[in-house]
């Protein structure tokens, strides 16, 4: 999922009628208090980075005059929060807040479609809320092809307890944020808090939005807004992550790549879903350290797979790696394989020194097998060889043969 950092997200709710703050960037304390300024001389700064619970990292602060904004504008920007460095600020409006709401859609994969969830309470404090007091967080299930009726999101909001007209203004957020959820193809958008004023007005003065990075091909507005802030969820993307994803761009629409870097130094590309993930596992009970975790969707990617392997085999400290999939039963062996050949190839190592074992079977394994043949050293396998017996050799020849380049 590509997390939209929070300007961003306001600016597209605003965009589709939910109010937001008045709102400004700053990279500097000099432009934080600029920014503070032209709001009003009293503001919230924040750390612009893709992970929530910012405030209770000491990362959100009030602010009331230049000297305060200064000062708290330069702690933030020397700050790391949840492993992402600020290199920016949102600086925001000072609100009268009056109540805080929860507002959040997200997927039910039970039932394949979105699931809208709201409090009466919201703020820093929901999770404990919806931990201690679960029946205060209500759910509505959306039909996927009927929407959100405006009469649903009303009832939602009274059996919350709100009445009209907050209950009114709180079902109109609801319905806004449904039209930003599908418009932009989110798997998740979250609303914290939905603040009732003191003037009655409800706006969203936080939020967060995920956006499902399958579907960026359909937004490129979207897909140009992701900095260099953007991380894979829990820590800012790698180089070669990086590097990974400029492949998968390349052609959306087939190979889809899902590519993490690892602190290992065997290289492990076996895809397949359950898999790849079992394999994970098994390599770990061997005694391997994977340097990475690799899944590409069927299609014709041989040049995906050239460029993925390419960049993988340039991973400094790398002993060996294991390219591998379950049975192909649609998805042609010698389509993959072409492409891992080519990359092997352009990247010239020796590879009776550098272990490559490589297992796949399925149609086109006898055109996969002469084509593995053109590269000297690779350790070739096919159905018998299962899955524990590809990390168990893999293991043993990176680590108890050198494995060195």
């Amino acid at each position: 999922m590509a997390r939209l950092l929070e300007h961003d997200s306001l600016d597209l709710l605003k965009r589709h009628g939910l109010p937001v703050p008045a709102h400004a960037l700053a990279s500097s304390p000099d432009e934080a208090v600029s920014a503070v300024a032209r709001l009003g001389g009293r503001a919230v700064l924040k750390a612009l980075v893709p992970v929530g619970k910012r405030g209770k990292e000491g990362a959100v602060r009030l602010v009331a005059s230049p000297d305060e904004a200064r000062r708290e504008a330069a702690r933030i920007l020397g700050m790391t929060v949840r492993n992402f460095p600020v290199r920016r600020l949102l600086a925001m409006e000072a609100l009268e807040i009056k109540r805080e709401c929860f507002l959040s859609l997200t997927f039910d994969w039970r039932t394949k479609s979105p699931l809208m969830l709201f409090c009466a309470e919201g703020g820093v404090d929901v999770e404990e809320i919806a931990a201690t007091r679960p029946d205060r967080l209500l759910a509505l299930p959306i039909g996927i092809t009927e929407g959100l009726a405006y009469p649903d999101a009303l009832d939602l909001a009274r059996r919350a307890g709100l009445e009209s007209p907050l209950a009114d203004e709180a079902a109109r957020a609801m319905c806004f944020l449904y039209i930003v959820f599908r418009a932009c193809d989110c798997r998740t958008a979250e609303v914290n808090p939905l603040a009732e004023l003191a003037d009655g007005r409800m706006v969203a003065a936080s939020c967060a939005l995920e956006v499902d990075d399958q579907a960026l091909f359909r937004h490129p507005d979207l897909e140009a807004r992701l900095g260099e802030e953007q991380g894979n969820g829990w820590r800012p993307l790698t180089p070669l992550e990086k590097t990974l994803r400029a492949i998968d761009a390349l052609d959306p629409h087939v190979g889809a790549i899902r590519f993490s870097e690892l602190e290992g130094d065997i290289g492990f590309m076996v895809s397949g879903g359950g898999y790849g993930l079992t394999s994970l596992g098994e390599i770990l009970r061997e005694g391997g350290r994977p340097a990475c975790t690799f899944d590409i969707t069927p299609g014709r990617y041989e040049e995906k797979m050239r460029r993925a392997v390419l960049a993988v085999l340039a991973k400094p400290g790398l002993k060996g790696l294991a390219l591998a999939a379950n049975v192909s039963n649609f998805a042609r062996v010698n389509v993959r394989v072409a492409g891992i050949v080519q990359g092997l190839k352009d990247a010239g190592l020796d590879y009776t020194k550098f272990p490559v074992v490589v297992r796949f079977a399925g149609p086109g394994v006898e055109e996969a097998r002469r084509l593995i043949a053109e590269v000297p050293g690779v350790e070739w396998h096919e159905a018998d060889f299962s899955l524990e017996d590809l990390c168990r050799r893999i293991v043993d020849r990176a680590y108890r043969r050198g494995g060195e380049r």
